[in-house]
C-alpha cells in the first residue's frame, strides 16, 4: 500500500480553516464581505462572549438560491469566478471559495436565505462541515449566518485565543475598517446585546469616521482628493495634532478592499513631511480606485495583502495629495483642548488594542442631516464638543521670499536688526495671525496676543523653523560644480557590499558623489560637490553607502531634508535662552514668513493657541453647557 493518499473534505476544510479562520474575527470578516459581495445596504453582527459562542451575520443582500444552499459548503465553491481570466479581473471581496466551507468544519453554522425568486427559504445546519438538516424555510429578506461554538472541535486552537476582550477588540477592528471601506452601508455592531457601533449608510466617510472615532475627531480631518491616469485617491487624513503612537489608525483600502501596505503607509507619512512628531502616526482613512488588472489580490487567503503594479507611481500620488492637502488652512493646535484631552487617551490606550469603539450614544438623523448625541455622554464635561459655528480656516495667496536675517549675523537672533512691520509681512502669508510680542516666559516661551486670543511660541521650534526652510533651500540647491580634494577618500568594504555598490554606484551620481574602483574592494573620491562641506565628506558619503547597501532606495531629497534638519536644530537658540523684546519680534517675522510656519524640522509644534473664549471658560467668566442637539454638517464645512 502506498503511503500517500489523499485528504477526506472535512480534514481538508480543517486544515484550510487554520490559514483563513485565524481567531473569531476572521469568521466576522468573511461573513460581512459576502454580505457586502451580496449587494447589502443593511448588515448587522451580533457576538456572545467575543464570537466563540455565537457569532450572527444579518444582511438583506441577494440571498441564495436552494439548489446553491448545499454547495457553498463545498471546498472552491464559488460564484466570483468562472474561469482563470476572472482572477486578473476581481471585483469583489471574497472569491477564492475557502471561507464557508472552512468556518463551517470548525463551528455548528446554520444558514437561513432566500431570494425574491423563489417562494420561500431555505434553512441550513451544519456540525464540523457535515450537513444535517436542509428544510424550507418561510421567506425572509438576504441571509442570515450563525455561527456557534467556534472551535468546539479544535480545542487545541482555544490554546491561541487572547482574552475575551482582546478578540472583541480584533471583531470591532474589522467592523470599523469595513465600515470606512464602505460608508454607503449601514453597519451595526452588538455585543451582549449591547450596540458598540451604528453608521448611517449615507455614503459620506465623514459621518463614518464620526461614528467611529468621535465628532470631534471628525472635525480634525483634512480632505484628500487625487488622481492620475491608474488611480483616484479619495479619503480624510487627520490634521498634525492629532496622531496616534502607532500605525494602527491608518486604513488603506484598494477597490473597497482593507489592505495592509508598509510603502503605501510610509508615503503617507513623507506627505506630512515634518509636519508630524518623529515617532508618531496619524489618523488616516484612504480609498484608492484602481483597475483591477493592476492588484493581485490572490496573495493570502485572508486577501489583506495586495501585489500593486506601478506602486512607486501609487507612493508618489499619496503623499504629493497629503501634501497638498496641507498647503492652506491654519494647523495651529487648541492648547486648552490638547490639555482636556490628555487624560482620556491614557483612559483609551489602557482598553483599545485596535481602532477605538465610539463609547458614546451617537444617532445620526437622514432627514434633518443631523448628528445627535445623548446628555449622558462619556465625554469630560468641560470639553467644548459642540460649537455653535464652526468654519473651514480660509487662506489667502502669496508669501513673502524674506533671506532669514540671522545668516548675515552669525546665526545669532539676538543680531537681528530687520526692523520691517511684523503685521505687514503676517499679512503676506497665508492666515498665521498677527502676533503681538508681550513677554519671554522662563526664557523659553514668547507670550503673544492677537485678535483670536493669546499665543504661546516656543522659541528653538520657532527658529529651528526658521533656520531649517532657509538651509533646505541653499542644500537643495545643488549644482554639479565639484572641487578637488587634496587628499582623496578611500572607502573600504567587503567583498559583498563591494559588489554590491559596483553596481549601484551610479545612484550617487545624483548627489555629485563619483566614486571610482580602486583595488581591491576600495573605492576612491577624488572630488566633492560645492555644497557639501569638506568636514563632512566621509561622515555623508558613508551614510549614503549604507542606505544603497540596505536595499533602500537612495533619496537625495530626504538626505538633504535631514541634513538641514540637523544643521537648523544644532545652531537654533535654546530653551533658558533669554532674548530681548526686539529678537522676539524678529523671530516672530521671520517665522510668519515660513511656509510651514506650524512645526518644526521634526514635527514639534511653534505655537499653540488660547482662544478668548478658553480664557474665559477658565476664569468661569462664560459657562459650558449641555444641550440634546450635537453637531450639524455645519460644524464639519
Amino acid at each position: 500500500m502506498g503511503k500517500i493518499i489523499e485528504l477526506d473534505e472535512s480534514l481538508a476544510n480543517q486544515i484550510a480553516a487554520g490559514e483563513v479562520v485565524e481567531r473569531p474575527a476572521s469568521v466576522v470578516k468573511e461573513l460581512v464581505e459576502n454580505s457586502i459581495d451580496a449587494g447589502s445596504d443593511k448588515i448587522t453582527i451580533k457576538v456572545e462572549e467575543a464570537g466563540l459562542r455565537l457569532i450572527e451575520v444579518t444582511d438583506n443582500g441577494s440571498g441564495i438560491e436552494k439548489e446553491d444552499v448545499a454547495m457553498a459548503l463545498r471546498r472552491h465553491a464559488t460564484s466570483k469566478i468562472k474561469e482563470s481570466g476572472d482572477l486578473f479581473r476581481i471585483r469583489t471581496l471574497g472569491f477564492r471559495g475557502e471561507a464557508i466551507p472552512s468556518i463551517a468544519s470548525v463551528s455548528e453554522f446554520t444558514i437561513e436565505t432566500s431570494v425574491n425568486a423563489e417562494e420561500s427559504g431555505t434553512k441550513l445546519v451544519a456540525r464540523g462541515g457535515e450537513i444535517t438538516t436542509i428544510e424550507p424555510l418561510a421567506k425572509r429578506s438576504g441571509t442570515k449566518i450563525s455561527v456557534a461554538n467556534l472551535f468546539y472541535n479544535t480545542p487545541a486552537r482555544l490554546k491561541y485565543i487572547k482574552s475575551l476582550q482582546a478578540e472583541l477588540s480584533h471583531i470591532t477592528d474589522i467592523v470599523n475598517r469595513l465600515s470606512l471601506a464602505h460608508p454607503e452601508i449601514s453597519f451595526t455592531l452588538v455585543n451582549e446585546g449591547r450596540e458598540f457601533l451604528r453608521t448611517s449608510g449615507s455614503g459620506d466617510l465623514r459621518q463614518v469616521i464620526a461614528s467611529v472615532y468621535g465628532i470631534t475627531t471628525a472635525k480634525k480631518m483634512k480632505l484628500v482628493e487625487k488622481s492620475d491616469l491608474d488611480f483616484e485617491l479619495t479619503g480624510y487624513v487627520s490634521l498634525p495634532e492629532l496622531s496616534r503612537a502607532n500605525r494602527n489608525y491608518i486604513t488603506l483600502l484598494i477597490n473597497g478592499r482593507f489592505i495592509k501596505n508598509f510603502l503605501l503607509n510610509r508615503a503617507i507619512l513623507d506627505g506630512y513631511g515634518n509636519r508630524l512628531m518623529v515617532g508618531r502616526f496619524p489618523i488616516a482613512v484612504l480609498s484608492i480606485h484602481i483597475d483591477p488588472k493592476l492588484a493581485d489580490v490572490n496573495v493570502h487567503p485572508t486577501k489583506q495583502e495586495v501585489r500593486l503594479s506601478k506602486e512607486k507611481e501609487l507612493m508618489a500620488l499619496i503623499s504629493r495629495g497629503i501634501e497638498e492637502a496641507f498647503l492652506d488652512g491654519v494647523l495651529i493646535p487648541d492648547a486648552l483642548e490638547n490639555l482636556q484631552k490628555r487624560p482620556m487617551s491614557k483612559v483609551e490606550n489602557n482598553v483599545q488594542t485596535e481602532l477605538p469603539l465610539q463609547q458614546s450614544p451617537l444617532y445620526y438623523d437622514k432627514t434633518r442631516q443631523d448628528f445627535y448625541v445623548s446628555e449622558t455622554n462619556v465625554f469630560n464635561k468641560n470639553e467644548n464638543l459642540i460649537r455653535e459655528e464652526w468654519v473651514e480656516p480660509q487662506t489667502s495667496a502669496g508669501s513673502a521670499d524674506i533671506v532669514p536675517s540671522f545668516v548675515d549675523k552669525n546665526l545669532s537672533v539676538n543680531n537681528i536688526t530687520d526692523s520691517r512691520d511684523l503685521s505687514v509681512l503676517t499679512e503676506t502669508k497665508q492666515v498665521f495671525p498677527q502676533l503681538e510680542y508681550l513677554a519671554q516666559l522662563h526664557a523659553t516661551y514668547l507670550l503673544c496676543q492677537a485678535p483670536e486670543g493669546l499665543y504661546l511660541v516656543d522659541q528653538h521650534a520657532a527658529q529651528e523653523r526658521v533656520k531649517y526652510e532657509y538651509w533646505k533651500d541653499k542644500i537643495g540647491e545643488v549644482s554639479m560644480e565639484q572641487q578637488l580634494l587634496l587628499a582623496p577618500y578611500l572607502f573600504d568594504l567587503p567583498k559583498n557590499d563591494a559588489l554590491i555598490l559596483s553596481e549601484k554606484k551610479d545612484l550617487l551620481h545624483e548627489a555629485g558623489i563619483f566614486l571610482e574602483e580602486y583595488g581591491e574592494n576600495q573605492f576612491i573620491l577624488r572630488e566633492h560637490p560645492i555644497w557639501l562641506k569638506e568636514n563632512e565628506i566621509e561622515t555623508s558619503v558613508n551614510e549614503m553607502i549604507d542606505i544603497i547597501l540596505s536595499s533602500k532606495e537612495f533619496s537625495l531629497k530626504k538626505y538633504r531634508h535631514e541634513l538641514a534638519q540637523m544643521v537648523a536644530c544644532k545652531s537654533s537658540i535654546k530653551a533658558n535662552h533669554p532674548l530681548d523684546a526686539e529678537s522676539a519680534r524678529n523671530l516672530l517675522r521671520e517665522l510668519a514668513t515660513c511656509e510651514n510656519p506650524y512645526s518644526c524640522a521634526h514635527g514639534r509644534p511653534t505655537i499653540v493657541h488660547f482662544s478668548d473664549d478658553d480664557i474665559q471658560k477658565m476664569f468661569r467668566r462664560i459657562q459650558e453647557t449641555h444641550r440634546s442637539k450635537a453637531a450639524t454638517w455645519k460644524d464639519f464645512d
